[in-house]
């Protein structure tokens, strides 16, 4: 191929490049200086209400002074943040391009009836715009007044401030409190279970630490994690999704499943108390939940509800072990051929089973740290030893440490059964109670490994270094 054929051919390839790039661009079209004005601009002051209609639902949200409601299809509280940028956005609208003319493009920019997000702007009854929103390309976001078929370029807008659906329009707290001023909860089952506690102080570290006032179950020793859990959730509490039309009982909150009141410090003049309920699961992922004293009924993800949902027997201590690495004096595992024990001399680790196991000792190192304040999680919904696998189980656990137990006794022993449901948690047991636990399947599984994980790696022998060439004497 000559050089003149291999210029042509490049010429070609720049030129269908630029053409492609063109295609896939809105028209230029003309200046909007060059034509009437399509919206005019608009003042925020003047903005009394917009109705958004998109996906065939329409939503109007409606200026309330500084805040914000929405009053159909729900009449509710908006989330002001969203109104507020919706609303001081289309102040910042301004019309550049006219884009193009024709109607079959409108689907291509999204301004069409079926993609386009309509609005309907208003000062009380008098409409002030209306308009299509559509894609946002480079520079602007498309739009087309209603009812026409030119589309513009305008900038000051995205299609993001108004591409929300119903319940993205409304406020999605369910409960706001400062933690600071929390110093009561109070937590009561549908099977009439109950516990009271007291703020008692802040611990180092700024955990607040409580005490139990009142119990119908026996609590040994408080975790403290589960009632600050409860406080910073409940600091700022919102909903996945509304659960309109479900009534109490279809929502299992005829009575609740579970009923928790965060109040104010003891002898506090303001007491802005808060009383949550409950209910039932919808499906496997969400769960039913209102205020005490508003009719609205909530749907939460799990992953949301996890640190609140707590049963009164769930604040107990759930420490399986708690000894530091440098106390530890033997790891011991039952398990079938993840079976190992690993036995402290001095400062360094050598395993005693199998025989002749030559470990690397920085391999044990994230084993025996994960002894130290070691917690379930959760009680198992299941408190049956035999239904959780715990009768026969898959493995147990047994460390030793320094100045712990007598006789060589052990300092903690962890019984391991079945996988939960979710797959994400073991079913365990500790000796040193009856209850049956969860734990987070990742913290027993670094230590349920192969011995052979714990090997030394081979190491290549070094090839000889050459010798230097022998230095030849000048005669």
């Amino acid at each position: 191929m000559n050089r003149k054929t291999v210029t042509a051919l490049g010429v070609f390839v720049v030129l269908a490049a630029i053409a492609l790039f063109a295609l896939r661009q809105p028209e230029k079209g003309e200046r909007a200086a060059d034509h009437p004005h399509p919206i005019a601009k608009l003042n925020p002051a003047e903005i009394t209400s917009i109705e958004v209609t998109r996906n065939g639902a329409t939503t109007t949200i409606k200026s309330d002074g500084p805040r914000y409601k929405v009053t159909a299809g729900v009449a509710y509280a908006a989330d002001d943040a969203n109104a507020k940028a919706a609303f001081e956005g289309l102040g910042k609208m301004d019309i550049s391009d006219l884009v193009t003319d024709q109607k079959s493009k409108q689907a291509e920019f999204e301004v069409d009836e079926k993609s386009g997000i309509r609005l309907l702007v208003k000062h009380d009854d008098r409409v002030l715009a209306d308009l299509v929103v559509g894609k946002t390309s480079g520079a602007g976001t498309m739009v087309r007044p209603s009812g026409k078929d030119e589309t513009w370029r305008a900038t000051g807008i995205t299609r993001y401030l108004f591409d929300k659906g119903p319940a993205d329009w409304r406020d999605k707290s369910i409960v706001t409190f400062p933690m600071a001023e929390a110093g009561r909860l109070e937590v009561v089952a549908r099977d009439g279970s109950k516990i009271a506690l007291k703020k008692a102080g802040t611990k180092p570290g700024n955990d607040d630490a409580w005490e139990v006032t009142q119990s119908s179950v026996k609590i040994d020793k408080l975790d403290a994690a589960v009632p600050n859990g409860i406080v910073s959730a409940m600091a700022s509490w919102k909903t996945n999704d509304f659960a309109d039309g479900v009534g109490l009982a279809a929502a299992g909150l005829a009575p609740p499943a579970l009923t928790v009141t965060l109040g104010g410090k003891p002898g506090a003049k303001d007491d802005k108390s808060v009383t949550v309920l409950i209910g039932d699961k919808k499906g496997e992922d969400e769960v039913y939940v209102k205020k005490a004293d508003a009719p609205q009924i909530f749907l939460v993800k799990k992953y949301n509800l996890e640190r609140i949902s707590k049963q009164p027997m769930e604040f107990r201590d759930k420490t399986l072990c708690d000894v530091a690495a440098d106390n530890l004096t033997e790891i011991s595992v039952s398990a079938g051929d993840r079976s190992y024990t690993l036995v402290k001399s001095g400062a360094d680790w050598k395993a005693s089973k199998p025989a002749k196991l030559e470990i690397d000792a920085t391999k044990v190192t994230p084993i025996a740290g994960g002894f130290k304040d070691f917690k379930g999680n959760g009680f198992a919904d299941n408190q049956s030893l035999k239904e959780s696998g715990l009768a026969k189980p898959k493995a147990v656990i047994t460390v030793k440490a320094k100045g712990v137990g007598k006789g060589g006794a052990p300092a903690c022993q962890i019984r391991v059964g079945d996988e939960t449901k979710d797959k994400i948690n073991y079913a365990v047991a500790s000796a040193k109670t009856a209850d049956v636990y969860t734990a987070p399947k990742w913290a027993i599984d670094r230590i349920l490994i192969k011995p052979d994980d714990l090997k030394k790696a081979a190491t290549t022998a070094a090839a000889p270094a050459k010798s230097p060439p022998a230095r030849v004497a000048k005669k």
